[in-house]
């Protein structure tokens, strides 16, 4: 395996998609033996990677992703965002922000793991299991990065692995983890991402976690990386690598932990809009999310432009309306339907989303789900359905529970076909939907469309489903191949 050895310098968050971020010496705050000569500081560099996740989960990350794949279309009173993305007119030089804000992220990660593994911190009155817990934290965030980079610039892993693909295509994103300015990473494959970096970290995250760790002063507690956050992710995790077994068990441990469970009806409904208390010992829905504040300078673009345009009065910007293509298969009585979107009576024949509606009426502001338990119970009827068995649990009645606690009808078999499409009516605009096409080797067909007709509908497998590198990285980088249909002109 290629383990590329970078800096891990502290690092601006503000960076741009097209920056050679992989080759840029970053820039610093002040010296890392400094930052991380006491647990305090590790403790603080690791509150920061935290704040780095925001940088893409709080922007328009999970939106874009709903917006490609037919569950979003362009709003009629639409600002100018959001008309690349269904038009998947990404380039080189055009392409997502993601890249240079995960990198940020775990070079954080790498550079507190580093102080942790070479022990040279201060630890006075620090036990062992503060410590492994700090570790378990970065190697989780580490992963999430990692796990995120890998599914949007690189084909499936199912797909390569059935067809026996090899060289570019088979490429993944380059494994980074110390300290070399003068390294020029070439790219991992996918298997290695996933084998030697995600499901490892992964793995030893949840071995170091404890079991009631939350981290200390945090106003949200499930804005925090926990054992059943570890391991809701390797579940999710194990599904993309399909590995059916593990996913289903690692699914079935967090639905039997106790600190989370599906809320029906209008209980599902008010817990978009915070009148439903989402702390674990109240049974949330929520495992993990990201936790956006006016008071600590972050935000969330998700409310701006997915909120109504209303007649009066203060507003979203109306960018991303809900598409027909979705709004088709919602029954009649599904609360998602009925309870997270609206009409505006000034723009007949649209609906928005509710799902995000902002903090003290303010829209930019809100907390973004990562991890729900609704997942755990989809991502394990799958693994049923695929041969993975869990004593006492069937495939459909899991599938149904979701349905139904949505006040939806039940479904009569599980089929591929159902359990995608209840992922899509489930998680609108929280980003599944891209991956879970990729990972079921799904075309992309869209009936309520009207921008360019070249690329109304998407087949699989199309090198559209891997996006462009940024170019800067491919052209300061003799070793960075870019993918398959975006070489430089």
């Amino acid at each position: 395996m290629k383990k590329i050895i970078l800096s891990i310098a502290v690092l601006a968050l503000a960076l741009s998609s097209c920056e050679d971020f992989l080759t840029k010496e970053p820039p610093m705050d002040q010296s890392d033996e400094l930052a991380l000569s006491t647990f305090e500081g590790i403790d603080g560099a690791t509150a920061g990677n935290y704040r780095a996740v925001i940088s893409w989960y709080g922007a328009s990350f999970p939106l874009t992703f709903d917006v490609m794949c037919g569950n979003g279309m362009v709003g009629p009173v639409n600002t100018g965002r959001m008309r690349m993305e269904p038009a998947w007119n990404y380039t080189s030089t055009s392409t997502m922000g993601l890249w240079s804000s995960a990198y940020s992220a775990i070079l954080g990660c790498n550079k507190a793991l580093t102080a942790i593994n070479e022990g040279k911190f201060s630890r006075d009155g620090v036990s062992d299991e503060q410590i492994n817990n700090i570790k378990a934290e970065n190697l989780f965030l580490r992963a999430l990065a990692y796990f995120d980079l890998v599914r949007v610039y690189a084909q499936p892993y199912g797909y390569i692995k059935a067809n026996g693909i090899t060289g570019v295509e088979a490429m993944g994103v380059p494994i980074v983890l110390k300290d070399d300015l003068s390294a020029r990473p070439s790219r991992n494959t996918v298997a290695e991402v996933y084998e030697n970096l995600i499901i490892p970290d992964l793995v030893e995250a949840e071995r170091l976690m404890s079991d009631s760790y939350v981290r200390a002063g945090v106003k949200d507690v499930v804005a925090t990386v926990t054992k059943p956050v570890i391991q809701a992710l390797m579940a999710r995790v194990y599904l993309h690598h399909e590995d059916w077994q593990l996913a289903a068990d690692y699914a079935t441990k967090v639905i039997k932990n106790g600190r989370f469970r599906l809320l029906s009806g209008d209980r599902f409904v008010s817990m978009w809009d915070g009148s439903v208390d989402v702390a674990p010992q109240s049974g949330s829905e929520i495992i993990f999310e990201v936790y956006v504040s006016q008071s600590d300078g972050s935000r969330s673009d998700l409310g701006d432009y997915l909120t109504a345009p209303e007649v009066a009065g203060g507003a979203g910007y109306g960018d991303v309306r809900v598409s027909n293509d979705l709004i088709d298969l919602y029954d009649a009585t599904d609360v998602r339907l009925t309870g997270l979107t609206k009409t505006n009576s000034k723009y007949p024949g649209y609906r928005w989303s509710t799902k995000f509606p902002g903090k003290n009426g303010l829209l930019a502001y809100n907390n973004v789900p990562v991890l729900r338990i609704s997942e755990m119970y989809l991502i394990r009827s799958e693994a049923i359905y695929r041969g993975a068995t869990v004593s006492g649990v069937t495939a459909i009645d899991d599938l149904n529970r979701v349905a139904t606690n949505r006040n939806a009808e039940a479904y009569a078999t599980v089929t591929l076909d159902n359990l995608f499409e209840e992922s899509r009516k489930e998680f609108l605009f929280e980003g599944h939907i891209f991956f879970d096409m990729k990972r079921l080797q799904k075309s992309l067909v869209r009936t309520d469309y009207d921008l360019d007709p070249l690329t109304k509908n998407i087949d699989f497998p199309s090198y559209r489903w891997a996006l462009p590198i940024p170019e800067n990285d491919i052209l300061n980088n003799k070793n960075m191949d870019q993918n398959p249909g975006y070489q430089s002109k």
